[in-house]
């Protein structure tokens, strides 16, 4: 087996455990996010899930949560607009807009600041947006993705990338 298929065969691996842990993050999320929603049982997370990677799930769920209990309800009606709207409908067209304005007019709720975690409601109580400030943090992103998994990367595709340059230190 040369080096090449050892990098490959390590690369495969390394993206099957980051799906893995992916995979095992959004289900302790969904689990935790229903149990609270819900005033269910606690939930434990994985064990292949370290603790940072915890905590910044529970911090999502806290977050989800607060929307939860925070709706705004509109007066509009999502799924009437959007059998009205085609994905052609791109870029601004005055008087498309003019006609959709028309059959389905915006609610008269007013201007409201929203600085904290929410939801927003079409007339029929379906979620049409969250809004959920401060969810996941410069910190977060950057242990996330720059800590683990690009210094991982790195190591594994170390080898591949020492053979790609040339002996005069050229690619």
């Amino acid at each position: 087996m040369n080096v090449s298929s050892t990098s490959d065969i390590e690369i495969t691996l390394w993206r099957t455990w980051a799906l893995t842990v992916t995979h095992e993050a959004c289900e302790y999320t969904e689990q935790k996010f229903n149990a609270e929603k819900t005033g269910g049982d606690p939930v434990i997370p994985s064990l292949k899930l370290d603790t940072d990677l915890v905590m910044a799930c529970d911090q999502l769920v806290d977050r989800l949560i607060k929307a939860y209990k925070n709706p705004i309800q509109m007066q509009i009606d999502i799924a009437r607009y959007s059998k009205l709207i085609s994905p052609k409908d791109m870029g601004h067209n005055e008087e498309r807009e003019e006609k959709l304005l028309e059959r389905c007019p915006p609610g008269h709720e007013g201007t409201k600041l929203v600085e904290i975690p929410t939801t927003i409601l079409d007339a029929s109580g379906a979620i049409i947006a969250w809004y959920l400030p401060d969810t996941l943090t410069d910190a977060t992103q950057i242990k996330w993705c720059l800590q683990k998994e690009i210094w991982a990367a790195k190591d594994l595709l170390a080898p591949v990338l020492e053979k790609s340059v040339k002996v005069d230190g050229n690619w």
